[in-house]
């Protein structure tokens, strides 16, 4: 079995979780020295009564580990018997003090057993009757747990319902009997015999002494809290027995003051513990150390990446160690619970991810969970300024004043270069607000593509896998985009099927597969594509992109299609004596109408527009070439047909704007012969609009009709197919919906 650190199966580091060390062998910040001083004052130099010794430290100090230690040297003297009491995890006040006097009740028998001579005749009697001294301190603890909670009868018997034994103190006879039955002894008397017997077995056995370690008092409920003190303070002061009390002085004051209605629950503490051992702070820099020791057992590999000639690493490596982790980690159980988390979830981190990146990402998971929120927020909008996109106005002050309330929480807003975020997101070069200006989303020359190529938390295409043990089900693998770029080089055909297959994947969003390879290989260095990797990857386009757009139904919800537009940027790859090719033979003749119009629009067409050089991949030449093609494949298919693609009028302005305009407008009064052809036709001519009284619509503009047909006889046709008399009343629906739609709103 691996020990704790180690590598285990398939060299995974074992998970050991967050347990208080059981021994001393485990120490890791010299502890052993201290631990050999009080466990022989308590063993040798302790003579009251019921001796309280608080142990004190912060959350994760180390207090369990600390009196764990203790226990096992105090274990060492063969008369010195530990009780370790636990009581947050009795879960019921009543049960407490009864819980824990039946703890020493059993304790008490085993010793009693073990001080009878093998031989003795009242040996096998005691095992079955148990010992009297036992059943007293079971019965003490049944009369102290009633009395600490006034409930039923007892409540009835105390109108104020304050009753406990601090108030009464231990004359409660009329009290008990009441409870329990007629000649009930005292508590007083009860107490008085234990204490009596007590005695009498260290007669027997000198060297007898008890210690009982109390530990998660810091968990209890306030009332809770102040029975364990009364208990150990008052109720249980037996001879020879020590406490060994943990506890936060911070969170233990608060429970008191709560539940006894003080100011200051720090008075009432010190009437409790006759001393109170600090457990030692660790310095910032012994945890330092103890955390990269332990990263070193358990990720051997990438603790000793090689950092020579790699400057950003290392200074990455020291900022994430030395300012992040000194500046969150201040207890051993945050370098445990760090160290774990890394365990727990690094492995399942696909390989070549950034393990610094990754330790920093769970460091704030833990810590600073405002800052991991903020992060996985800012990374899903860097996606889109990789794509050309851009946020609202405010978005990104929004944004900066967000992060710098959170620095401001642990001081470092106001030194924005201090905390060396921009080496871990990028676009993060201050977080300091500058008047109007932000410093988020701000974003250098190639830092995108520096993120991506590390495989970087910072990069659009792989920061999700950082968040979850593996790739999410909602994000691509590297393997599957190298898998299409070569599909891509080597079959097209089976490039195409595997964007068929990835629109086919399910996911609430339509085609969010499809979205998510177009944005890997955006993101990809153009250089990195081959001549006829390009060439191939439009043909995988050409013969999907129609059947993606009419599953997610862009252009009737959005007016427009952001897969269309990415997928057209990408085609800046392939050369235009390929692409003409692809617009003969692809499938997808709406998509490919759509990039020949922008390739118009890039030359300046229709006469009269600007022109976009920088814009252009065809030449001239391939533009009338890829023109007179587009025009005579959407003829040969007649328009009946474009009038049900997913975007007719992308496929019509095409035919109109830069091919035969009169010719289209013949084609078009062919197509319009019957009234279901006629509503088809207007309804494919519709446009999109989104209105804050109306919602999404889709207007029917008379100037768009006129491009095809005199826009007022449209209008009448329309008016007589709707008329309230027309026996159709399939046609007079959808012609009065038209009508309805009807805008003689002039476009600008």
């Amino acid at each position: 079995m691996a020990k704790a650190g180690e590598l285990g199966l398939e060299g995974k580091p074992t998970l050991d979780g967050d347990a208080a060390r059981q021994t001393l062998a485990d120490d890791e910040f010299g502890l052993a020295n201290m631990v050999a001083a009080l466990a022989e004052t308590l063993s040798k130099r302790i003579n009251a009564d019921g001796f309280v010794l608080g142990i004190e430290g912060r959350w994760g100090s180390g207090k369990s580990t600390f009196v764990n230690f203790i226990a096992e040297e105090l274990k060492r003297a063969p008369e010195h018997h530990i009780v370790t009491f636990e009581p947050w995890l009795i879960g019921e006040k009543n049960a407490l003090l009864p819980f824990f006097f039946g703890q020493l009740a059993s304790k008490i028998d085993g010793i009693q057993a073990e001080t009878l001579p093998w031989w003795h005749i009242n040996r096998w009697r005691f095992k079955r009757l148990k010992s009297s001294l036992a059943k007293r301190i079971r019965k003490y603890g049944e009369y102290v747990g009633a009395l600490a909670t006034p409930v039923g009868g007892l409540a009835t018997a105390d109108a104020s319902g304050t009753v406990a034994l601090s108030a009464v103190g231990l004359k409660t006879v009329g009290i008990v009997s009441k409870l329990f039955g007629a000649g009930t002894p005292s508590l007083e008397k009860l107490k008085s015999e234990i204490i009596s017997e007590l005695k009498a077995l260290q007669l027997q056995r000198p060297d007898i002494r008890f210690t009982v370690i109390i530990d998660d008092t810091d968990r209890l409920e306030p009332d809770e809290a102040v029975e364990l003190l009364r208990l150990v303070r008052k109720v249980a002061d037996f001879p020879f027995t020590a406490y060994l009390v943990c506890f936060d002085s911070e969170i233990l004051s608060k429970q008191v003051a709560n539940a006894i209605k003080i100011e200051d629950g720090n008075h009432f503490l010190e009437k409790i513990f006759q001393d109170v051992i600090h457990v030692p702070p660790q310095e910032p820099f012994a945890l330092r150390r103890n955390l990269k020791k332990k990263l070193g057992r358990s990720f051997p590999e990438e603790m000793s990446a090689q950092t020579i000639n790699d400057h950003e690493l290392e200074y990455r490596q020291n900022l994430i160690f030395d300012r992040w982790v000194g500046e969150f980690i201040e207890t051993p159980r945050d370098v445990v619970r760090l160290h774990e988390a890394l365990k727990f979830g690094w492995p399942s981190v696909p390989k070549g991810s950034d393990f610094f990146d990754f330790v920093w990402l769970q460091l704030v998971k833990q810590k600073a969970p405002k800052l991991f929120q903020w992060t996985q927020d800012y990374m899903r909008n860097v996606g889109a300024y990789r794509d050309g996109g851009r946020a609202g106005d405010t978005e990104p002050r929004k944004s900066a004043e967000t992060l710098n309330a959170i620095m401001e929480e642990f001081g470092w807003a106001d030194r924005g270069h201090f905390s060396g975020l921009g080496m871990i997101l990028p676009g993060v070069t201050s977080f300091v607000l500058d008047g109007a200006k932000r410093k988020v989303f701000d974003f250098q020359h190639d830092e995108l593509e520096k993120f991506e190529h590390g495989k970087r938390l910072g990069s659009p295409s792989h920061w999700r896998q950082y968040f979850a043990f593996d790739m999410p089900s909602y994000a691509l693998r590297d393997e599957e985009v190298l898998a299409f770029r070569q599909a891509s080089r080597d079959d097209p055909a089976k490039a195409a099927t595997i964007l068929s297959g990835l629109l086919e994947r399910a996911h609430d969003r339509p085609a969010h597969f499809v979205d998510l390879l177009i944005e890997r290989l955006a993101a990809a260095p153009k250089e990195s594509f081959s001549e006829a990797e390009a060439h191939g990857m439009a043909s995988a386009f050409a013969y999907t992109m129609d059947d993606i757009v009419s599953k997610t139904g862009e252009f009737r919800s959005s007016g427009g299609s952001e897969i269309w537009r990415k997928a057209t940027r990408l085609l800046r790859l392939d050369t235009g004596a390929n692409f003409l090719k692809v617009v003969s033979e692809g499938k997808s003749i709406n998509w490919l109408a759509s990039v020949v119009r922008d390739q118009g629009f890039a030359h300046g067409l229709p006469e009269g527009n600007r022109v976009y050089p920088d814009d252009q991949w065809l030449t001239k030449p391939q533009l009338d070439e890829a023109i007179q093609i587009i025009a005579q494949r959407l003829q040969d298919i007649g328009l009946p047909t474009v009038f049900h693609l997913p975007s007719p009028m992308n496929a019509l302005y095409c035919w109109y704007q830069l091919g035969d305009k009169a010719g289209l407008r013949r084609a078009f009064a062919d197509a319009i012969q019957s009234n279901e052809q006629f509503l088809d036709a207007m309804n494919g001519i519709s446009g999109w609009a989104n209105s804050s009284n109306i919602g999404i619509h889709h207007p029917l503009y008379g100037e768009v009709v006129e491009y095809f047909m005199h826009a007022d006889e449209a209008k009448a046709r329309l008016e007589r197919l709707g008329d309230p008399s027309a026996e159709n009343t399939t046609l007079r629906d959808r012609a009065n919906e038209l009508l309805r739609e009807w805008s003689d709103r002039i476009l600008g």
